[in-house]
C-alpha cells in the first residue's frame, strides 16, 4: 500500500500516525454509515429496556439507559461522518467522485488527470478530514 504524502506541499503535510488516523476513518466510511442507519431504525424500538445488575456494593446494581447509549453514538457516528463528508468541500467538484472511489471503494483512480494530481489533491482532502476530526 503506497499512502504518501506530497513533501512539497508543506501545509499540508500531516504526522505519519495522524494521516494513517485521517485514512482509516475515510475508509471506515460505509461501515460507519451502516451502524447510523442500523441505530436509527433501532432508535424507534417501542418497549426497549435494559436492564443490568452487578453483585456488590450497596443494594447491588443500576439501570442502564440504553437509550441515552444510544443517542450518544448516534451523535458520535454522526458527527464523524459529517466531519469527512465536509472535507469533500475542500477539493474541486471533478476530483471529489475519483477520491472517494479511491478511498472508500478501493476503486483505482482512472486517467483523467496525472497521478500527482489525484496525489495532491488526496493529501489536501486527508489534511482536511484530521482537521475535521480534531485529530492535527
Amino acid at each position: 500500500m503506497k499512502d504518501y504524502q506530497q513533501k512539497k506541499m508543506k501545509s499540508h503535510v500531516l504526522p505519519q500516525p495522524v494521516y494513517r488516523q485521517a485514512l482509516w476513518a475515510v475508509k471506515d466510511l460505509l461501515r460507519l454509515q451502516e451502524r447510523l442507519e442500523e441505530l436509527r431504525r433501532d432508535a424507534y424500538a417501542v418497549g426497549e429496556r435494559k436492564i443490568q445488575w452487578y453483585g456488590g456494593g450497596y443494594k447491588g446494581g443500576f439501570v442502564c439507559d440504553a437509550t441515552g447509549g444510544k443517542a450518544v453514538e448516534i451523535a458520535n457516528i454522526s458527527w464523524r461522518i459529517d466531519a469527512i463528508v465536509r472535507a469533500f468541500d475542500s477539493v474541486p467538484e471533478k476530483y471529489r467522485k475519483g477520491i472517494e472511489n479511491k478511498l472508500v471503494h478501493d476503486v483505482p483512480y482512472d486517467d483523467q488527470c496525472h497521478p500527482n494530481t489525484w496525489k495532491r489533491w488526496q493529501q489536501v482532502f486527508l489534511y482536511n478530514v484530521a482537521e475535521n476530526l480534531c485529530i492535527l
